[in-house]
């Protein structure tokens, strides 16, 4: 491709972007979802995991269905998940954003879903973005919390008590509820404690302060301690020092949690801060629940139940994880694409095309969470986050997050099927989902509790046109109300910050070296040694056979950088994310691996940092969802 063709593709693709923007909103975008609705997806026979053991006991009264609710059309039963391409890349992340509010709003906005939910205690909530102009959209809650064990013992049987899911489909162009149903309350039931040595001794050292005691005096709580300095840097003190202890409190009324941090690197543990949390998220579904007068009569019986393929996949089965897991190796649209693990960093594909590698690892090393950070000033990622060129964060709290099976999982959930429609190429999604911090099949975090750990849908987008596509999708919440609403701020910069660390090693055509180029909007030049690329509307990295016609083209735009070096075994990249201690605890920027050796004609690790900006348009934790994607556009293959 001559660099005249390169600037007029991108000149395209920015007036693709600048078309679609305006079609979203007009609102033509986000309501044109697969128009036609004739097309039914090929979808696997439904094999739900078996959810993890519960007690049900009918305690609240349960609205009434009729014993028939209709069947559900066409419409409803033909509808699948989208993915970016049925839409536009700046449609799919407003469908993860606003729509997502507006179909919770309208599901919480029915007589019997408001009702119940508004005594919940704690919520969570999810959804799914469907063709057909559908929207599949959950809320679930609990109304109390029970706990056996106690502070002697360490160990603590945890008990929500009358868990309810309220499943809906909405017409994104109405906001009508054409689909509900709700299940019966369910207690569900997890172990904390079970602790090590190290971390029973951070326990303790926690609970001998009366600062802490004072609230858990008296109330149900159990603890959240972790040996997490691992991944996490804290103030002034550098990667590896300080980890968090969180503490879960039911007075009765309401659930709350005390959260503190700890120095663990010293002779002593030191209590460095701590602070009482009310609110896990920005805009709980109680409290809209509680802020919402519904209107007329319920629609619970009226309106087919939504089935199980056209409810949020995280959701679906009684309120857990709907896994269907495809094959390891996928034979595909022209892709044959492998995946294994997850391990510590997601799960890690390797693939080619038209017989051809393409890379052989893909994967999100790390997902770096920070918060209350200083004002950028222009400055890159790596001199904004880390000025001193050391694992010393510039903000309060910082987390390199890990996406394992160990800690939260649950990984890998299925495969969607994209049919070759409207011009558009088929294609298939290969979606992982992560609860980084939550117990085992997330049964505290679809609970409702869920302040800490993370929310994390992680895609590997694959296209017979020869495209594939990283997409990363934050939910929150984290510390993010911590921050926000229980802190005093010691920087003016943004509250939230999130960066994505996407690892690629390169195979176009070949699993020897490869050949490396930069496109600036203007002339390609090809860099002799390891460069740090802070990308704009113009730029492109590219990888090619040095002795074929393979390459892979990969456009940047203002909110992604690259990173590309040589791999070595003692850095991250090579290293495994937490498998290699040294490596980990001297890890904190893909840019400190470049250190000028040459890459021409090697092996190299393509770092793509994608930018979570959450402050500068608000992504409220739970309630939206912030997307970030790109592209690798194969050709000569």
């Amino acid at each position: 491709m001559t660099s005249e063709e390169l600037r007029d593709r991108i000149g395209e693709t920015s007036r693709r972007r600048f078309i679609a923007a305006m079609s979203v909103a007009a609102g033509t975008s986000l309501a044109g979802c697969n128009t036609s609705g004739d097309a039914a997806p090929n979808t696997p026979t439904d094999t739900q995991t078996t959810p993890p053991t519960t007690t049900a006991e009918q305690t609240t009264t349960q609205p009434e269905e009729p014993e028939e609710p209709p069947e559900p059309g066409e419409r409803i039963t033909s509808a699948r998940r989208i993915g970016p391409r049925d839409v536009s890349e700046f449609g799919f992340r407003e469908l993860w954003s606003y729509r997502k509010r507006q179909a919770v709003e309208a599901l919480v906005a029915d007589p019997a879903v408001n009702d119940l939910a508004s005594d919940w205690v704690a919520s969570f909530e999810a959804y799914d973005p469907l063709t057909n102009r559908l929207d599949a959209v959950s809320v679930q809650g609990t109304t109390g919390m029970t706990v056996e064990g106690g502070r002697e013992s360490g160990e603590f049987d945890v008990t929500a008590t009358d868990r309810q899911v309220a499943y809906g489909l909405v017409d994104r162009r109405t906001d009508e509820l054409l689909g509900l149903h709700i299940t019966d309350p369910t207690d569900v039931t997890w172990p904390r404690g079970g602790w090590n040595e190290t971390q029973r001794a951070r326990h303790d050292f926690v609970l001998d302060m009366d600062e802490v005691w004072q609230h858990l005096e008296g109330n149900e709580w159990y603890p959240m301690v972790k040996a997490a300095e691992i991944i996490t840097a804290y103030e002034d003190y550098p990667h590896g020092e300080v980890s968090n202890v969180i503490y879960y409190v039911y007075d009765g009324d309401q659930l709350f949690v005390v959260s503190g941090f700890i120095h663990v690197a010293g002779e002593e543990l030191e209590l460095l801060d701590l602070h009482v949390v009310e609110d896990f998220v920005e805009h709980p579904i109680m409290q809209l629940a509680r802020d919402t007068n519904p209107a007329g009569e319920s629609v619970l019986g009226e309106v087919p139940v939504p089935p199980m393929m056209q409810r949020p996949q995280i959701t679906a089965p009684n309120g857990y994880h709907r896994i269907e897991e495809p094959p390891n190796t996928i034979e595909q649209d022209g892709w044959t694409v492998e995946w294994s693990g997850p391990r510590t960093v997601g799960a890690e594909v390797s693939a080619s095309y038209n017989g051809s590698p393409v890379f052989s690892l893909t994967a999100p090393f790390s997902t770096s969470t920070g918060y209350d950070l200083p004002e950028r000033n222009g400055r890159n990622t790596r001199e904004f986050m880390f000025p001193t060129d050391e694992p010393v964060f510039s903000g309060e709290l910082l987390f390199w997050d890990i996406h394992s099976l160990s800690l939260g999982g649950p990984g890998v959930l299925g495969m969607t099927e994209y049919p070759a429609e409207d011009g558009r190429p088929s294609g298939f999604n290969i979606r992982t989902h992560y609860h980084t911090g939550a117990v085992e099949n997330a049964r505290d975090f679809h609970s409702g509790h869920r302040f800490a750990p993370y929310n994390y849908y992680i895609n590997y987008q694959f296209y017979e046109d020869g495209v594939f596509m990283p997409v990363w999708m934050r939910q929150g919440p984290g510390y993010v109300t911590e921050f926000y609403s229980y802190r005093d701020r010691e920087h003016s910069g943004p509250a939230q910050y999130y960066l994505e660390n996407w690892l690629t090693v390169p195979t176009p055509g070949t699993t020897d070296g490869v050949t490396t180029q930069v496109f600036d909007g203007d002339d390609w030049t090809t860099p002799e040694s390891e460069f740090y690329l802070v990308g704009d509307e113009e730029s492109v990295v590219r990888f090619s056979n040095p002795d074929g016609s393979e390459t892979i083209d990969v456009p940047l735009d203002d909110t992604q950088e690259a990173v590309v070096v040589r791999p070595h075994e003692n850095e991250i990249g090579e290293a495994l994310r937490v498998l290699n201690a040294q490596a980990e605890l001297g890890f904190y920027h893909p840019a400190q691996y470049v250190d000028g050796e040459s890459i021409q004609g090697e092996p190299v690790l393509f770092w793509l940092l994608m930018e979570g900006r959450t402050d500068e348009v608000p992504h409220s934790s739970g309630i939206t969802t912030f997307t970030q994607l790109a592209e690798f556009n194969l050709s000569g293959y």
